[in-house]
């Protein structure tokens, strides 16, 4: 919601008209280059409030390690990625409004899904490495637990990468990424530290779970029709607009690239608006590799205690409709529920019982 507030996005403050002088009706590359004296706009605005969100309030929590400068050079190059990506889709998009006319919402949401699948693809190796050091973990009893795990699963990994995410927050966390032969497993090095051996595996039952149950495929084909939806609502509200304030905007048609901050309004009030259906896609995933790693894992105290240790920064009790609109992984109250429920059932097994401390 923070762009629809932004001078440089708002027509009715000039910005479409401003727009129309820039580039006209057909826009290229070389346009939307030209476009720099509002890049500088756009960048003070979403720098302020990352500042905010990124910084201040992460350090008033306790949970950043950066200083400033750190923190300034990972804003420079994440706002650098972004940057180049539209610089590339944005003339593609245009192109495609160009030569689809009335279905472009259709072709645009498919382009959308293209470039979500080649970003998956290419982050474990080329892009998560601009942020953090990635290196093999070291030989010991507990990697060797990790990658028994991993092949006793079909993951076709044959090493576990530590990441030094410690030099931006103290956040404890794991993740199996990647598709299309690009599996890589990564522990955070936070986990390492403050977690025990059997939270750690509980944590990477959990991750292994997203890759072996097909979350990243489940999630984009849920998130494409998500897109779908949102590029359904962006041709709606872009048409709806025009007919009401299309003269005064000097804005006709979907294809001028004066009517983009519209368009990023749009964008931004159908993500608002979705949230709870992005949440609930997440969330329900996450409730499966909880349930995932436990079976494969078998130690639900871990799990437990792990949950427990994220509450430095999730609030663990919410409230029903709080949790089923704003969260997108499950509180820490139903994740410990479902380990405890998941332990009551499996207490006469052998493993199990041998943790239970029954009387």
């Amino acid at each position: 919601m923070v762009a629809i507030g932004r001078p440089d996005l708002c027509p009715g403050r000039g910005g479409a008209a401003a727009l129309v002088g820039t580039f006209g009706a057909h826009p290229g590359l070389g346009g939307i280059a030209q476009h720099q004296p509002r890049l500088p706009g756009h960048a003070v605005c979403r720098g302020l409030h990352s500042l905010y969100e990124g910084f201040f309030r992460e350090h008033a929590y306790g949970l950043s390690n950066q200083s400033f400068w750190q923190w300034l050079g990972d804003f420079g190059i994440q706002f650098a990625l972004v940057l180049v990506a539209c610089l590339v889709l944005l003339p593609v998009l245009y192109a495609v409004i160009r030569r689809t006319r009335e279905a472009w919402w259709v072709w645009g949401a498919g382009l959308a899904v293209l470039f979500q699948i080649f970003v998956i693809v290419i982050w474990p190796q080329f892009i998560a490495p601009l942020f953090n050091h990635y290196s093999p973990l070291p030989d010991s009893p507990l990697k060797t637990k990790i990658l028994s795990l991993a092949r006793a699963n079909d993951i076709p990994v044959d090493n576990v990468y530590l990441v030094d995410a410690s030099r931006q927050s103290n956040r404890v966390s794991a993740n199996v990424a990647g598709l299309l032969g690009t599996a890589r497993i990564s522990l955070n090095d936070n986990l390492l530290k403050q977690g025990t051996p059997d939270e750690v595996l509980a944590v990477m039952g959990h991750e292994m779970g997203h890759y072996v149950m097909g979350h990243v495929l489940r999630g984009l084909l849920l998130d494409g029709l998500v897109t779908l939806a949102g590029f359904a609502f962006l041709h709606w509200g872009f048409w709806f607009a025009c007919e009401l304030f299309g003269g005064q905007w000097q804005v006709r048609n979907v294809g001028q690239v004066a009517g983009l901050p519209l368009l990023a309004a749009l964008g931004s009030l159908f993500l608002f608006l979705a949230t709870p259906a992005t949440n609930s896609i997440t969330r329900i995933a996450e409730h499966q590799a909880d349930l995932f790693g436990l079976n494969a894992v078998r130690k639900p105290d871990a799990l437990a205690t792990v949950v427990l240790k994220l509450s430095s920064y999730r609030k663990l009790e919410p409230g029903r409709w709080e949790e089923t609109i704003f969260y997108d992984h499950p509180s820490g109250r139903t994740r410990i529920a479902a380990a405890m429920r998941w332990k009551k059932e499996h207490v006469a097994d052998s493993d199990i019982r041998d943790t239970a401390n029954l009387p």
